[in-house]
C-alpha cells in the first residue's frame, strides 16, 4: 500500500508536493489572471435577459421568503437558498419584487461569484494534487471555458455554491496533508465546514465528505508514525461532528426566518402547521422542539423526492448519457426580432471540453509504456480522482426521477482533472523545475497550445447560447451539432 503522509508533517514525503506551492509568486499571479477571467465570463451582461430563467421562477421567492418570514418547501436542504436571502437584504431588494415578475436579478450576483470561484479552487485543487504549474493552468483554463458551468453561475440558482463549498471541501483536506499538527486541525475544521455546506445545500454534496472520509481512513490504514491514533481520535470526530453541526445549524437559522404561513404550509405535517402564524391550524400553544422541526422537514424532503419518480421533463436525460452531453437543457428563449433572430440560453457545455476529456482518456488507454511509467508517480492523485469521478457519477445510476445535465457537473470536474494530470505526466508537462514557458520539445508546447486553443473555439463558438446573444434560425441550427440537442 502507498504510504500515507506522516500526520505531524516533520518527515519529507512523496506528497509534499501535494501541500505545498513552490514558487508562490507564479502561482499567485497565474490564480490572479484566472479569477479575473473567471469573473469576466461569469458577470458579463450578468443581468441580461431581464427575465426569469429556468428555475429562477422558483428560488427567487425562496429567497424572498426569508425577507417577510413566510413558509416555504423545497426537496434541497436550505443553505443555497437561505444565503440568496442574505444577498437579497444586503442588497437591498425588496420582498415584493423578489415574489412577483420582476426578475430581481440582482440576485444573480452571488451565483456569479461562487462560479468564479470555482476556478482558482479548482487550480489549488490541481496544486494539492501533486499537479505542477502548468498542467494546473490548463485544467483552470479548460474549466474556465466551459460554457455549461458558466450558464448554471449566471442565474438564480444554487448549484455553483453547491460546487464551490463541495471542490473546496476537498481541497483544504487535500492541503492539510502534511502540515503541522495545529494547521492541520484548522484545516481539516474547514474541510469539515465546508463539506456540511455542500450538504446543507444539497443532498448531492455529501460526496464531498465520502471522498474525504475515503481518502482520511486509507491514509490512517498507511500511517506508520507514533502516536497517529492520538491524531485519529481528534480528526474522525472532527470529519464528522463538524458536517453535522453546520448541516443542523442551517436548518435552525431557517426554521428560526419562517415562523408565519406561506406557500410551502401543505407539504409538512398537521403538527408543524400549528407552529405557522397566519396558518388555520395555529395554535400558539404548540411547541415543537427544533428536533421534531428538524425530523418533520427532513422526511418530507425525502418523500418529495420519493413523488417525483413519476415525474418527465422534455429536457431531462439519462445519468449514462451525461459524459457524451446528449441532452442539454434549453434555460430561456427571447423574443424573435423583426429580422428574424432569437437570443436563446442552453445549458450545453464545451463539446471540445466534454469530448476532448473522453479522447484523452482513450488516448490514455493506448499510451506508450514510457508514458505508463511517468504515470506511477502520480497514481495515489489518479486514484483519488477516480474514486471522487466514481462516488459523483455511479449512484445516479440508482435514481429513477427526472435528471438533468447539471447533475454530473461533480463528475465533470473529477474527470476534468484525472484527464489534465495524466495527460500532463504523460508528455512531461509536470516539471516545475523550469520555466513556465519553456517545453522540452516544440510538439509538447504545439499539443499545449493546441488544446488551449480548440477549448477557447469551442467556447466562443457556443457563447451564443451560453449568453444569450440573438441569432438567425440557421446559425442556431448550426451550433446543434447532435440532432438530440434541440
Amino acid at each position: 500500500m502507498v504510504q500515507a503522509v506522516t500526520r505531524a508533517g516533520s518527515a519529507k514525503t512523496r506528497y509534499a508536493s501535494f501541500m505545498t506551492f513552490k514558487r508562490w509568486p507564479s502561482d499567485l499571479i497565474i490564480l490572479t489572471i484566472l479569477t479575473a477571467a473567471a469573473a469576466l465570463t461569469r458577470f458579463w451582461n450578468l443581468f441580461a435577459p431581464h427575465a426569469v430563467v429556468f428555475d429562477e421562477v422558483y428560488f427567487k421567492p425562496y429567497a424572498g421568503d426569508y425577507l417577510t418570514g413566510s413558509y416555504y418547501f423545497d426537496p434541497h436542504p436550505p443553505l443555497g437558498k437561505l444565503l440568496l436571502g442574505g444577498w437579497a437584504w444586503l442588497s437591498h431588494t425588496s420582498a415584493a419584487a423578489l415574489a412577483g415578475s420582476d426578475p430581481a436579478v440582482m440576485l444573480r450576483v452571488l451565483p456569479a461569484l461562487a462560479g468564479a470561484l470555482i476556478i482558482p479552487v479548482f487550480y489549488v485543487f490541481l496544486r494539492q494534487l501533486g499537479a505542477s504549474r502548468r498542467i494546473a493552468t490548463m485544467g483552470g483554463i479548460l474549466l474556465l471555458l466551459e460554457n455549461a458551468l458558466i450558464v448554471e453561475s449566471r442565474f438564480i440558482l444554487i448549484d455553483s455554491l453547491l460546487i464551490l463549498f463541495g471542490l473546496g471541501a476537498v481541497t483544504a483536506y487535500l492541503a492539510a496533508r502534511g502540515q503541522r499538527r495545529h494547521i492541520r486541525l484548522w484545516l481539516i475544521a474547514l474541510s469539515g465546514i465546508l463539506a456540511g455546506a455542500a450538504a446543507a445545500t444539497k443532498w448531492t454534496g455529501l460526496t464531498a465528505l465520502g471522498l474525504i472520509g475515503v481518502v482520511w481512513l486509507v491514509e490512517l490504514i498507511g500511517d506508520r508514525t507514533k502516536g497517529w491514533w492520538k491524531q485519529a481520535l481528534i480528526e474522525g470526530p472532527m470529519l464528522i461532528l463538524i458536517p453535522v453541526v453546520v448541516y443542523m445549524s442551517v436548518f435552525a437559522v431557517h426554521f428560526a426566518l419562517l415562523p408565519k404561513t406561506g406557500q410551502g404550509d401543505a407539504f409538512m405535517p398537521q403538527r408543524y402547521q400549528a407552529t405557522l402564524v397566519g396558518n388555520s391550524a395555529y395554535d400558539p400553544s404548540v411547541r415543537l422542539s427544533f428536533w421534531d422541526k428538524f425530523i418533520d422537514l427532513n422526511v418530507e424532503m425525502r418523500a418529495s423526492e420519493d413523488s417525483l419518480k413519476s415525474a418527465t421533463h422534455p429536457y431531462g436525460s439519462k445519468w449514462y448519457s451525461w459524459p457524451l452531453m446528449q441532452r442539454p437543457v434549453y434555460y430561456w428563449q427571447g423574443d424573435t426580432l423583426p429580422n428574424g433572430r432569437q437570443g436563446n440560453i442552453y445549458l450545453l457545455g464545451n463539446p471540445l471540453v466534454w469530448w476532448g476529456i473522453i479522447a484523452g482518456l482513450l488516448w490514455l488507454c493506448f499510451a506508450s509504456t514510457a508514458a505508463r511509467e511517468r504515470l506511477r508517480r502520480h497514481r495515489w492523485s489518479l486514484t483519488i480522482l477516480g474514486i471522487g469521478y466514481l462516488i459523483n457519477f455511479l449512484p445516479f445510476s440508482q435514481i429513477v426521477r427526472v435528471m438533468f445535465l447539471y447533475h454530473y457537473f461533480f463528475a465533470l470536474i473529477y474527470s476534468l482533472a484525472f484527464v489534465v494530470l495524466a495527460l500532463g505526466a504523460a508528455v512531461g508537462w509536470d516539471d516545475d523545475t523550469t520555466p513556465f514557458w519553456e517545453f522540452k520539445s516544440d510538439w509538447s508546447l504545439y499539443l499545449y497550445v493546441g488544446i488551449i486553443s480548440l477549448a477557447i473555439a469551442g467556447f466562443i463558438y457556443f457563447a451564443p447560447l451560453t449568453y444569450g446573444i440573438s441569432l438567425s434560425p440557421s446559425q442556431l441550427q448550426q451550433h446543434m451539432w447532435l440532432k438530440s440537442w434541440r
